[in-house]
């Protein structure tokens, strides 16, 4: 099950991890948008199901145990941005909104499916980070704060259960080519991380799914609690901007 799955980085897991042999579950709020992605699934011969559900509430969990009632895989991919701006001129009402879908949902997700995974043996979750949540973003104080604590819920889960078959690892991203980084993320600092990222260029949704799809397999059950960057190396490195 993957959240956030309608399009960008979600989509891209979904169809790697369906190419690997995974029955998907696309979840997102935005139900149109579902049905055209698992429309493009479909055409790959990628068994995909859609889920519309908002999951920053509890309520829909019930229609998720009525279509996949074993969840083996869970991506926690969805994310919140506030508004661009200084912590004090953030409206609080975005703080929590952030909160609620960077974090609290991927608790309450994990919190879900790990009792089915631990009866079983076996169980991956994939939280996808970011590098603000260790480094900080000005100007996103909210994001860079839910993301950290991503982290610590990462390692958390992976203390408790990893003698039970379930691993949990975190994917701590850069910058991402998406529909939606290009819609809310203003280009000039869209430039400045890419000046600052050593391979000299943002990530694409495909090389996110390819890290996400091993993490996902059998091959990868040594590996639990680890913050592993897919960023191009952003944030390496004494001072900002250096030139290769």
């Amino acid at each position: 099950m993957i959240t956030g799955a309608a399009r960008g980085i979600g989509l891209a897991i979904a169809r790697a991890l369906g190419r690997a042999g995974a029955q998907v579950v696309l979840v997102s709020r935005d139900g149109a948008a579902l049905e055209l992605a698992a429309a493009s699934l479909a055409a790959e011969d990628v068994r995909a199901q859609t889920l519309t559900a908002d999951i920053n509430s509890e309520d829909w969990l019930a229609r998720l145990d009525e279509l996949a009632p074993k969840v083996d895989i869970l991506v926690n991919n969805a994310a919140a941005f506030a508004t661009y701006g200084r912590l004090q001129s953030v409206a609080h009402s975005e703080i929590e909104e952030v909160f609620q879908t960077s974090l609290y949902a991927a608790l309450r997700l994990a919190r879900h499916v790990l009792p089915g995974m631990t009866e079983r043996g076996f169980g991956r979750i994939i939280q996808i980070g970011s590098v603000a949540g260790s480094l900080g973003a000005a100007g996103q104080v909210a994001y860079a704060s839910a993301k950290a604590g991503l982290v610590g819920l990462t390692t958390s889960i992976a203390v408790e259960t990893g003698r039970g078959g379930v691993t949990c690892n975190l994917l701590e991203l850069g910058l991402v080519v998406t529909e939606r980084t290009e819609a809310e993320i203003p280009q000039e600092i869209r430039d400045h991380l890419t000046r600052n990222t050593p391979v000299g260029r943002p990530g694409r949704p495909e090389e996110i799914a390819a890290a996400a799809t091993f993490l996902a397999s059998p091959d990868a059950a040594f590996i639990t609690g680890a913050v592993i960057p897919v960023s191009g190396g952003l944030g390496l490195g004494l001072y900002p901007e250096q030139l290769g």
